[in-house]
C-alpha cells in the first residue's frame, strides 16, 4: 500500500472514532484527549494528521461528500434511467443508506451543530445541481416547461433533508405522512409526478421504522 493510502486510511479511522465519540457524547463535551484514547494511538500521531477536534469533523463531512457526490453523479450520467428514476435513486440514497439512516437515529444534528450547518450548505450548493439537472433532463425531452429549476431544485433540497429529517424537526408519524403526501402533490403542481404511491409509502414506512425506535 502506497503512503498516500496509507494515510488516509489511517486518517479515516481516527475519523470513525472521533465520530462515535461525537455521537454518543456530543460534539462539544467531546476532546481531543478523548479522541486520542479511544482510536488506541499515540498523541503525536492524531495531531499529525488532524490539529483539532475542528478538523476531524470537516475531514469526515469531506469525506460523506465525494461519497455522495460519486453515487449521484453515477445516477446522472445513466442515460438508461429516466428522471423518475434518477429521482428515486437520490431518495433511496438518503432514506435507505445504513450509515444515514444511523446518523438519524442517533439525533446527529443536535450531537453535531455545526456540520448540520455545513451540510445544509452542501446540499443546497451540491444536492440541488444534481436535482435540477434531473429537472433540465424534463425541460429537455420536452416533457415539462419550468422557468424555476434551480428554485425549484433548492426547495425539494430544503423539504427532504431538513423538513422530513426527525432529528432536525420534531414531528409525529402522522405529520411525516402528511409532509410525504405535500411534497408529492407540489411536485404534481410543476407536472412532475417523481414520487408515485409506491415511493410515498417506502418513505412513510422508512419514517414509521425510526418512530418505532424513537419518539418523533
Amino acid at each position: 500500500m502506497k503512503q498516500e493510502a496509507k494515510t488516509q486510511l489511517s486518517k479515516k479511522r481516527i475519523a470513525q472514532t472521533a465520530m462515535t465519540l461525537f455521537l454518543q457524547k456530543g460534539y462539544e463535551e467531546t476532546t481531543m484527549r478523548e479522541i486520542v484514547h479511544k482510536s488506541g494511538r499515540s498523541k503525536g500521531a492524531i495531531y499529525h494528521h488532524f490539529p483539532s477536534k475542528q478538523e476531524i469533523l470537516n475531514f469526515q463531512i469531506s469525506l460523506e461528500m465525494d461519497n455522495l457526490r460519486q453515487c449521484l453523479d453515477a445516477l446522472i450520467s445513466n442515460n438508461q434511467l429516466n428522471a423518475q428514476q434518477k429521482f428515486k435513486g437520490i431518495l433511496t440514497y438518503f432514506f435507505e443508506n445504513p450509515s444515514l439512516t444511523e446518523l438519524t437515529r442517533l439525533h446527529w444534528a443536535e450531537k453535531l451543530p455545526f456540520a448540520l450547518l455545513e451540510t445544509l450548505k452542501n446540499s443546497l450548493t451540491v444536492v440541488a445541481q444534481y436535482i435540477e439537472a434531473i429537472i433540465q433532463q424534463e425541460i429537455k425531452e420536452k416533457r415539462l416547461n419550468c422557468h424555476y429549476s434551480k428554485e425549484l431544485s433548492e426547495i425539494l433540497v430544503l423539504l427532504f433533508d431538513i423538513w422530513l429529517d426527525p432529528s432536525i424537526v420534531d414531528f409525529d408519524y402522522q405529520t411525516a405522512c402528511q409532509r410525504i403526501d405535500f411534497i408529492a402533490l407540489l411536485l404534481e403542481k410543476f407536472d412532475l409526478p417523481l414520487l408515485d404511491e409506491n415511493d410515498k409509502n417506502k418513505l412513510k414506512n422508512g419514517l414509521k421504522h425510526y418512530d418505532e425506535k424513537n419518539t418523533l
